[in-house]
């Protein structure tokens, strides 16, 4: 048997994130459009939610990953699961081999 491990894709780790922080399908929807750089007004329109629907379940969003805004939310996730990821990588491709 082989066992191969390699990092997340990026879709990987949203769904991972989204599950961690315990969001209900409907804040996890409204959560992957926030990261995808939609406004409220626009979240509504694809999801079929009013406005201020939406703003319920961000502030659900908000109270469970410890933020208080859509940008808090992008940048508290890439600072907490994607930077890390990005950094390791850029310090692996500079290191130089040892002698």
């Amino acid at each position: 048997m082989t066992v191969a491990i390699e990092p997340a894709r990026p879709e990987e780790r949203t769904s991972f994130l989204v599950t961690a922080h315990g969001l209900t399908p409907r804040e996890r929807a409204v959560t992957e459009l926030v990261l995808r750089g939609h406004a409220t007004a626009e979240i509504g329109r694809r999801t079929g939610l009013s406005p201020h629907t939406v703003q319920d379940h961000l502030k659900a969003v908000f109270d469970k990953t410890g933020v208080r805004s859509h940008r808090d939310l992008v940048a508290t996730l890439f600072a907490r699961h994607y930077e890390p990821a990005l950094t390791r990588g850029a310090d692996a491709s500079t290191a130089r081999p040892e002698a």
